[in-house]
């Protein structure tokens, strides 16, 4: 028997919908251990998720892991940018000790680079998923303190490191709420006229880049 809808007529199939899938991105980052293990994880998550749900050539999320920092890093980042198609070319790096920090994240952005930024530590993302942070602390307290989110999680037999691989698997839980952290720490750098990233610590928008990448690890049906 046919069925009807609300209004007497007959029910259109379901109709298969095309989501828009990611273009090609270009991750350049600083560190070689965790940002690496981190971003090829959601790599991974997109490649399998869009696989069957839409129609693609390739998703193309080409992560580098190259252990320079700042310009020369951003300079390698253009020499790759010009080895292939890609929509999106980011670079991911940490203040530490380097002296050329603000200027290379304005020579990247007037090379058309995007800027995912952490003042200290890349840590300072991960740890915004277990706690707020609001002063500066020794890029050792980080190490500590994951420990003792991971300990209490029951997470990498309670034991943060550098070198963990499922860094995002253990973090993604809690994406959302570090977000809303790191956005907040911005605007209260930002509310006080403070637009100098070497000053704003701690402070990242590595946020931005996340943001951007996990609305395509929960496509729609």
């Amino acid at each position: 028997m046919t069925k009807l809808n609300r209004a007497g007529h007959r029910l259109k199939r379901k109709e298969s919908v095309k989501i828009i899938g990611p273009g090609n991105y270009l991750i350049v980052t600083e560190g070689t251990e965790t940002e690496v293990n981190y971003f090829n994880r959601i790599k991974e998550i997109i490649e399998n998720s869009f696989r069957n749900n839409i129609i693609v050539d390739k998703v193309s999320l080409k992560v580098e892991g190259t252990g320079r920092s700042t310009k020369v890093l951003v300079n390698e980042a253009i020499k790759k940018r010009s080895l292939g198609a890609f929509s999106e070319v980011w670079v991911v790096f940490d203040k530490d000790e380097n002296e050329d920090f603000d200027e290379a994240i304005d020579f990247a952005k007037k090379e058309g680079l995007n800027v995912a930024w952490s003042n200290e530590c890349f840590e300072l993302w991960l740890l915004l998923h277990f706690q707020n942070l609001q002063a500066a602390i020794p890029r050792t307290d980080y190490y500590s303190k994951l420990s003792g989110h991971f300990k209490k999680g029951n997470f990498n037999k309670g034991i943060y490191d550098k070198n963990t691989k499922g860094i995002f698997d253990i973090t993604s839980p809690f994406t959302d709420i570090a977000i809303k952290r790191s956005k907040l720490l911005i605007r209260n750098y930002t509310g006080d006229r403070n637009f100098c990233p070497s000053k704003m610590n701690p402070c990242t928008t590595v946020q931005e880049l996340v943001e951007e990448l996990i609305q395509y690890t929960k496509p729609k049906l």
